[in-house]
């Protein structure tokens, strides 16, 4: 009997269990995580919610060509997701919040008392919701991980790299603050998972799923693009390579097969399309035009904040924000010696619920190695099916590849869509480790809970 034709014994209540945990240990500290000017700018966003739902007043969102009015709320609608500022408007909303009364968007070329006496700090109990909702969509994510990992690989690899995940410091600073990587690490995850469930058994409503979870992860934000590239170019390689291997009328399944992945490829198109308003009235100019703005964006960061000067930079930068856990507080040097910013940082450090890591060069170079020993291992493992394998090798490496290229400059937020691979891959070193520890010790507890 093969590892994949083995009978679970563990039982369900604990992986929920498991998950409440990871859960709650997440919206723990979300009121804690220091605060950030982007939740400011996020939620000032909001007010696009009160635009459309309150006022019914569709003009004022869609892309302007001429910029005549509204131009600081315009690039920020072009350059961010809608789901998250969707949200906070939304919460704002409810709690009775006038659009008059939402927090202005951070000036970045003012420090922050000057931000505070403009009016820019967000009302505290609108960013303590904030914060839950995203920390919520980071859990989820979470969950999303263990399911997708769970049905690829297995049961404990599943455990470690949840848990990996949603203790990760970097994950929890960023996941938790009411900006958009909550919902982008979820967006991610979601895509994944509906790859591996259509791997399973190509039905029509799991291209469906996964059409509409893919629109919304590039709603969360525009760089998950990169993730369906890989995701629904892993499918359909793998499905031509099985057609060469197998032709006659393993053809004719393929050829549906394609034809239904294109088909979620216009799905998720249209749900991007719907949920970003701002498109409606000009979708092609709208497209250029946050084409434009993302890379001059990235242009205008690198020079004011310092970029990266060589490739050997880009790749030390990878390395440390992938792998040796520098968690990232601020991007600004002006923000260091701010005293009630650190006062936040020390109080978070000193919760218990700012995550936990190997720290140090040491342990970098650990979970390094880890990553690595798992890669080879997703590439080799007789037990894991190919299918999984291929689409999980593909991704991970494609995304390392492509966070590498286009990152111009060592700000963690930007690193964080390589993460979640690299833990995965140390999740399967580290189980590894633990069959081989238990396997040598003639323990039969392992194999008796999750063999």
């Amino acid at each position: 009997m093969t590892e994949l034709s083995r009978p679970n014994r563990f039982p369900k209540w604990i992986d929920f269990l498991w998950l409440l945990l990871l859960a709650a240990y997440v919206l723990a500290g979300a009121s804690l995580v220091p605060f950030h000017g982007d939740e400011s700018t996020q939620i000032f966003m909001g007010r696009d919610y009160y635009y459309l739902f309150q006022e019914g007043d569709l003009p004022k969102v869609l892309y302007d060509s001429a910029w005549s009015s509204r131009q600081d709320e315009q690039h920020l609608r072009l350059i961010n997701g809608t789901v998250s500022k969707t949200i906070h408007g939304w919460l704002a909303a409810s709690k009775g919040i006038r659009l008059e009364q939402i927090n202005g968007h951070w000036d970045w070329e003012l420090d922050y008392a000057e931000n505070r006496e403009l009016g820019r700090i967000p009302d505290r109990s609108l960013l303590d919701a904030a914060r839950l909702a995203s920390s919520a969509q980071l859990a989820m994510a979470a969950a999303a991980l263990f399911a997708l990992v769970n049905i690829s690989i297995g049961k404990p690899e599943a455990y470690i790299a949840s848990a990996i995940f949603a203790l990760h410091p970097a994950i929890l600073i960023n996941g938790r603050r009411a900006m958009m990587e909550g919902s982008h690490l979820l967006g991610m995850m979601l895509v994944l998972l509906s790859a591996a469930w259509l791997l399973q058994g190509r039905r029509w409503w799991k291209f469906v799923l996964l059409g509409l979870v893919s629109g919304f992860a590039v709603a969360a934000k525009h760089p998950n693009a990169f993730v369906l590239a890989l995701v629904f170019l892993a499918c359909a390689a793998l499905w031509l390579y099985q057609t060469a291997r197998m032709p006659g009328q393993a053809g004719q399944k393929t050829a549906r097969s394609l034809v239904g992945l294109l088909a979620a490829g216009g799905l998720a198109l249209f749900t991007f399309y719907l949920m970003n308003p701002a498109w409606w009235q000009a979708p092609l100019d709208s497209a250029a035009e946050v084409l434009r703005l993302r890379v001059d964006l990235l242009n205008e960061q690198a020079a004011l904040y310092g970029g990266y000067a060589s490739s050997a930079e880009r790749i030390e930068g990878f390395l440390e924000y992938a792998f040796f856990d520098r968690s990232q507080y601020h991007e600004v040097a002006q923000w260091a010696g701010n005293d009630a910013i650190r006062a936040q940082i020390n109080a978070y450090e000193t919760s218990g619920f700012a995550g936990f890591a190997i720290a140090g060069k040491l342990g970098g170079l650990v979970m390094a190695l880890l990553s690595l020993w798992g890669i080879v291992y997703l590439a080799r493992a007789p037990q894991i099916d190919s299918k999984y394998r291929w689409l999980l090798l593909v991704w991970g490496v494609g995304i390392a590849l492509i966070t590498l290229l286009v990152t111009p400059l060592p700000w963690q937020r930007y690193y964080l869509p390589a993460l979640p691979f690299a833990q995965l891959a140390a999740a399967c070193a580290f189980a590894r480790l633990i069959r081989l520890f238990w396997n040598r010790m003639g323990s039969r507890t392992y194999h008796a809970l999750f063999m």
